[in-house]
């Protein structure tokens, strides 16, 4: 038991390392460093511990969504398990999502080394605006520009990737381009067993 809570550390430390820079407690005021403040909380510091993000959930005393309000949060993979909740944050809605699943084919095939590993993953779906507050603010927070980026239909993917023997972990930023639609703040990270 010791073991896993060691490793799970080291892989928070790993995802979260460019967060430490960002204040420790979120600020009370609305804006893009709540938002990416509440990610950190609720998704980096967590993962890859699925029962981190419950307990931060139930920190927050969010809703959590169970049948056909769950249905249209499940990943395109098969989730061993599949968690969403809903809260409301200075009048908007948030859903914040946690799965656990092996990896898909497609992901075998491009990252054989991880083949066997288990994936921990944590969304934000956030309000967004027009010009986009949030990247800015992600950009900072994580220390670097992002790794790559990519058009997804109205959507703007932006990701940044750290990987190390043992682990590979992804943060990607969907920035939607139609007014009103949810941005989607997401973390993964890949646990060599």
């Amino acid at each position: 038991m010791l073991r896993l809570s060691f490793r799970a550390a080291i892989l928070a430390a790993i995802i979260a390392a460019p967060l430490l820079a960002v204040a420790q407690t979120i600020p009370k005021t609305k804006g893009p460093t709540r938002t990416i403040g509440l990610f950190d909380f609720l998704c980096l510091k967590q993962l890859p511990d699925l029962n981190g993000i419950e307990r931060a959930a139930g920190f927050g005393e969010f809703d959590q969504l169970t049948g056909e309000d769950l249905a249209p949060y499940t990943p395109q993979a098969p989730a061993e398990k599949l968690f969403a909740w809903r809260y409301h944050d200075h009048g908007e809605q948030f859903i914040l999502t946690a799965s656990q699943a092996k990896p898909d084919d497609t992901f075998k095939k491009k990252m054989p080394a991880f083949a066997n590993a288990t994936k921990t993953a944590c969304s934000l779906l956030v309000p967004s605006a027009k010009p986009d507050p949030l990247l800015g603010e992600l950009t900072r927070v994580m220390g670097r520009a992002a790794d790559q980026s990519w058009q997804e239909g109205p959507t703007r993917v932006y990701s940044w990737t750290h990987q190390r023997p043992d682990a590979l972990s992804y943060v990607h930023y969907y920035a939607p381009e139609n007014t009103g639609a949810k941005a989607v703040l997401s973390a993964s990270v890949f646990v060599k067993k």
